[in-house]
């Protein structure tokens, strides 16, 4: 009994004053509450990252960076559903060719079927080497997850180790 009055107690000292509030445990990335809700989570998040669109974190997709406004790098996250038996790598080959025409060239493409969360992964640079990015694609059911990571061209090489890690713990709830 004492234990689940701690307990309540503890979740009443994170909540804000209004819901959604700058001070809401809802709006600090590294505690997953969000991507939960969306039926994943996530490894750890820098602490100093915020979510960007805080302000419609009921949509289908979230978009995650560092809370210094100067910084460039972020990683979006948008879901999807999908028809039940889609193919992961194949959906994510249909698209290849369009990357093109959207000024990017496909400099990487992986695919891990046979790990506990099958994925392919897309790496991108922008042809007129401003941007560099990742996009990471996850499948179950019917549901896609795609994580998208970018950052400027000099910067991409840092910022891809802290997605790898976000990234490399994404799991279905």
């Amino acid at each position: 009994m004492i234990t689940c009055v701690l307990a309540f107690l503890f979740q009443l000292a994170f909540a804000a004053p209004h819901p959604l509030a700058g001070s809401s445990i809802v709006n600090t990335p590294n505690n997953s509450l969000a991507m939960s809700q969306l039926g994943f989570k996530l490894g750890t998040m820098p602490t100093n990252w915020i979510y960007k669109n805080s302000s419609d974190l009921d949509s289908q997709s979230l978009e995650i960076g560092p809370a210094n406004q100067l910084a460039r790098s972020i990683l979006t996250i948008r879901t999807e559903k999908v028809p039940m038996k889609t193919d992961l790598e194949k959906y994510v080959r249909q698209y290849l060719r369009d990357y093109n025409q959207y000024g990017f060239e496909v400099t990487g493409l992986q695919s891990f079927k046979k790990t506990i969360t099958p994925s392919v992964i897309v790496d991108l640079t922008q042809k007129n080497k401003q941007t560099k990015s990742r996009q990471v694609f996850y499948h179950k059911g019917d549901k896609l997850v795609l994580a998208t990571c970018i950052d400027t061209f000099e910067k991409f090489d840092k910022t891809v180790i802290t997605c790898n890690r976000v990234l490399g713990g994404f799991e279905w709830r």
